[in-house]
């Protein structure tokens, strides 16, 4: 986190750097430069201002990051509760409170237009909620409590709906807004199931020889895992966060395969078949039926497993599907932010050779790259608006503060070099493109350079 009393001090020494070369003998004289000295000081005060209000929706955003990870901790605990109490009325009670009180603040989040940083309108929307487009990134750590709470439910409706996957369609997570990204879905109801189910199995295999059902559980546990690994495998994740908890997923299918192995040189069966030939032939007859009726329920449960495994790779398949149109949106982004990026760094070098004609030109092709190529992908996809796009940005900002700087309002286009520079700074309000404050200061920083080397 960024606090502003250092990025005043940041601002302080750039503008001073500013006034200190327009106040040399090639330039300006002493009284213009003491005019130039309150401008820069209301630059200052103005970005500071900027910086003072996005460090404290920020620092909201954080804070509400704490409540929801409280949450996620109370109902953890209510289940262990749960689980280690005999007597479970109350306490079942209590954790229902506490699940409908997670639901909420979760809900209530994602339904905040605070926790966003709505860098691109949605122009459709209605109301104050629906106007934040539904790629817009979330404020501070807020997506990783989301992957959390994904993780969360997607164990709880497995254990407690036979082997259940959860839909991103699912009540939970549907409403007014989505409450998951594709991202924090993949994260949290896939990769975090694939480990939370394989810590479960372990737990459970421990005590195989007297749960009759543990060894099951286990078997569905890898089939599960090695399910979800198959359809994460078709993904190009390039090198993502998402990238790196992926390959983590074929550890938790290594250690349930371990598990099940183990299991097998114990010789833990996890039931008590009787496969002995001995004895009455009554009791043959009614063992046989008993693996009977056991064959046609657990074919009852493979028809229902078939079903929702076909549901999710369907979710899957959707999601895979919208996240590859993003990645090619992402490299016609990088590859239009090379040719803009260049023509202004190309547009600082004219200026310095005197050719304000070229300058301007070159400024111009950027500027028109920026509203013609990349902003109509930012606003498609707003996760786009770092990276390549805000370093061209940043480099659009320098060649205007320069050109500002050495022509004024920009009347002199001739091909001449003036030897006495206007000495002025375009505010944060003057550029016309859609830049952030660190932009503008990135910019403004780089520009002390330019003038140094002018």
């Amino acid at each position: 986190m960024r606090p502003a009393a250092l990025c005043a001090s940041l601002l302080t020494a750039a503008t001073r750097s500013l006034a200190l070369s327009t106040s040399t003998t090639r330039l300006v004289s002493s009284s213009s430069f003491s005019a130039k000295m309150v401008d820069y000081r209301e630059l200052t005060n103005q970005l500071v201002a900027k910086m003072k209000q996005e460090d404290d929706l920020r620092n909201t955003a954080y804070d509400r990051s704490w409540e929801l990870n409280a949450a996620l901790i109370r109902v953890e605990m209510a289940h262990e509760e749960v689980l280690s109490s005999p007597d479970k009325k109350e306490l079942i009670s209590i954790l229902e409170k506490e699940e409908e009180s997670l639901d909420k603040v979760f809900r209530e989040t994602a339904l905040s237009p605070d926790m966003y940083n709505n860098i691109v309108h949605n122009p459709s929307g209605n109301d104050e909620i629906t106007a934040i487009h539904e790629r817009a990134p979330r404020r501070g750590n807020i997506d990783y409590k989301m992957e959390s709470y994904a993780r969360y439910k997607s164990v709880r409706y497995y254990l407690n709906e036979n082997n259940g996957l959860l839909s991103p369609k699912a009540p939970c997570f549907s409403g007014k807004r989505s409450i998951l990204t594709d991202e924090e879905y993949l994260g949290g109801a896939c990769i975090g199931l694939c480990h939370d189910l394989s810590k479960i199995a372990v737990s459970r295999a421990s005590n195989a020889m007297s749960d009759p059902t543990a060894v099951k559980f286990v078997h569905f546990a890898r089939d599960t895992v090695s399910n979800i690994l198959q359809e994460l495998l078709e993904f190009d994740w390039r090198n993502s966060p998402l990238r790196r908890k992926y390959d983590s997923t074929k550890y938790a299918l290594k250690q349930l395969e371990t598990v099940l192995y183990e299991l097998s040189v114990a010789g833990a069966l996890g039931g008590h078949n009787l496969k002995s030939e001995d004895g009455p032939k009554q009791k043959r007859i009614k063992v046989d039926a008993e693996n009977n009726s056991n064959e046609k329920e657990e074919g009852k449960d493979t028809d229902t497993g078939t079903s929702a495994l076909n549901t999710f790779r369907q979710d899957i398949t959707e999601i895979k599907e919208r996240m590859d149109h993003r990645d090619k949106l992402r490299e016609t982004l990088i590859k239009s932010s090379r040719d803009a990026q260049k023509a202004a760094k190309n547009s600082i070098f004219a200026m310095h050779r005197g050719n304000t004609k070229s300058a301007v030109q070159l400024l111009l092709d950027c500027e028109n790259c920026v509203r013609n190529d990349l902003l109509p992908i930012v606003k498609e996809e707003p996760t786009l608006r770092g990276g390549s796009f805000s370093n061209v940005l940043e480099e659009y900002v320098e060649g205007k503060l320069f050109y500002c700087w050495l022509h004024g309002n920009g009347e002199d286009e001739s091909g001449d070099s003036n030897n006495k520079p206007a000495g002025k700074i375009l505010s944060f309000d003057d550029i016309t493109l859609p830049i952030t404050v660190d932009e503008y200061i990135g910019g403004l920083c780089d520009l002390t350079g330019e003038i140094g080397r002018f």
